[in-house]
């Protein structure tokens, strides 16, 4: 790993790093009005972003403000990058291009108009907002979708899903489809880094990816898909854990003995913040036996991860902080957007914490 690589682009982090907001201050803004959590949104990153909307505020506008924030920070980390690690952060631009697509697909299945489902995304990357409008009147169906993104790699994977017998819960197959399909492309975007910033991205982007695949398992066992499936939809990438480990999880007979297994072999890997994440995934069901709830601790331990290697990997330069920011950075915009709707829906601010991924 060459250090000079990072000249411009580590202090940027840094700096982009100490704009993001306190989550004590988040919690606060749940408890305001939109003008005045706008108003407290102008003395931030985001402050030209919030100028140059237009009266009335919405939940929507502000949303696209936030859209159009993390978007101008991308690219300009990205400008920063030399080559390789511009190829990697395109890869992972396409997880959040997915999210789209997903949302898409969930507006068909819904049956909402155009204007309803248009007013729950918001644009990124390749797609823009007259992209999507096109792409939703088009559709009839989640079937024609597919069809409609023909024209991005997007249609290639729904298409092959939807080509198969789906007896149920096609929605959720192609959640996972198009969530395999992304992190592969960003696997092997980061095996081209070579040497220690080949091992660190591995390494952060293998806790996402990793996490990703529990998530797979124990939703697809709640849905009883059989093992033969569920392989089908595992990033098979991982630092900490073989195919086999999978196996063996999958074959478990409960919830409790899944993460218990994969929680042996992340000790044995002596993967610390694999253990962090499965042990609050234990003790949660153990407390709760909800399977719902998991998904979101599986979100939140991500996020207390990449403070964790903020932290870890900010003093040196490397790629590892550029990754863990981009990631807090996401979460940030995820939980202004909960708070921005949950106060145009006029509920309750202990309600909103609820909703909102913040370390504890």
């Amino acid at each position: 790993m060459s250090a000079w690589k990072y000249k411009r682009l580590t202090p940027k982090v840094i700096v982009s790093k100490l704009r993001l907001i306190d989550p004590v201050k988040l919690v606060d803004m749940s408890t305001r009005s939109l003008d005045a959590v706008s108003s407290i949104l102008t003395e931030t990153a985001y402050q030209p972003d919030i100028l140059n909307l237009s009266s009335p505020l919405d939940s929507l506008s502000l949303e696209h403000a936030l859209i159009s924030n993390f978007m101008r920070t991308y690219g300009e980390i990205a400008n920063y990058s030399q080559r390789e690690i511009r190829s990697l952060l395109l890869a992972l631009m396409m997880k959040f291009e997915a999210n789209i697509v997903k949302s898409m697909l969930r507006a068909k299945e819904a049956n909402m108009s155009v204007d309803e489902a248009l007013a729950y995304i918001i644009p990124v990357g390749r797609l823009s907002k007259a992209d999507c409008r096109k792409k939703l009147e088009k559709s009839r169906s989640v079937k024609d979708m597919a069809e409609a993104f023909s024209d991005m790699e997007y249609g290639c994977v729904l298409k092959k899903v939807l080509g198969e017998n789906l007896e149920t819960r096609p929605l959720r197959r192609l959640e996972s489809a198009l969530d395999k399909y992304v992190y592969d492309g960003i696997w092997k975007a980061a095996a081209k880094l070579r040497g220690l910033d080949g091992k660190i991205a591995r390494t952060v982007l293998g806790i996402e990816i990793d996490f990703l695949n529990v998530k797979v398992i124990l939703r697809c066992k709640a849905m009883g898909i059989s093992d033969q499936q569920i392989r089908r939809y595992l990033v098979p990438s991982s630092e900490v854990f073989a195919e086999r480990d999978f196996e063996n999880a999958m074959k478990a007979g409960d919830v409790k003995e899944i993460i218990g297994n994969l929680l042996t072999t992340a000790k044995l890997a002596m993967a610390r913040d694999h253990q962090y994440m499965l042990n609050s995934l234990l003790k949660e069901y153990e407390n709760t036996h909800s399977l719902s709830y998991l998904g979101r601790l599986v979100d939140q331990g991500l996020l207390k991860a990449s403070l964790r290697m903020v932290k870890r990997y900010t003093p040196f330069f490397n790629i590892g902080s550029v990754l863990a920011f981009l990631n807090l950075k996401w979460f940030e915009i995820r939980n202004l957007r909960a708070i921005f709707r949950g106060i145009e829906c006029n509920i309750p601010p202990h309600r909103i914490k609820k909703f909102l991924i913040l370390p504890e």
